[in-house]
């Protein structure tokens, strides 16, 4: 027995041991009553002697990796969606009566808007801007 099998196990050694017994269990290799025989033992374990004893006649299984599920990250809506639909208010608009240097200036207005806004979603998310330090403005 070596100094490792005498250290006290913790709340997550317990979990993991009952997680591999259940494992054991899913695929056959423990009865009902031996799991929760097992089982019952896990939780009453002091030292990890204990819990390793529970495992000597079982398979060690490889630990399997979680899965990693990536999406794409999208912080902002697309731009096609949002210019389309200008794009028909703006005709429908011009159909009914309305000047088009209108929509020309709440397009320049959306745009500078737009601009300042990006800086600033970038400043709040501890992105340099491309000129230099974080908070310096030229």
């Amino acid at each position: 027995m070596s100094n490792l099998d005498n250290l006290r196990v913790s709340e997550a050694d317990r979990e993991e041991a009952s997680a591999r017994l259940a494992e054991h269990y899913s695929t056959g290799r423990l009865s009902d009553d031996d799991y929760y025989e097992r089982l019952d033992a896990v939780w009453s374990a002091k030292v990890r002697a204990d819990l390793e004893m529970l495992f000597t006649d079982l398979p060690r299984s490889a630990p399997q990796p979680t899965p990693v599920i990536r999406r794409p990250r999208r912080d902002r809506p697309r731009a096609f969606p949002l210019v389309a639909c200008f794009l028909l208010v703006a005709i429908g608009l011009m159909v009914m009566g309305v000047p088009w240097w209108v929509f020309a200036a709440i397009a320049g207005g959306a745009l500078l808007f737009h601009k300042k806004h990006r800086h600033h979603r970038a400043m709040s998310h501890g992105c340099l801007p491309a000129h230099g330090r974080a908070g310096s403005h030229r």
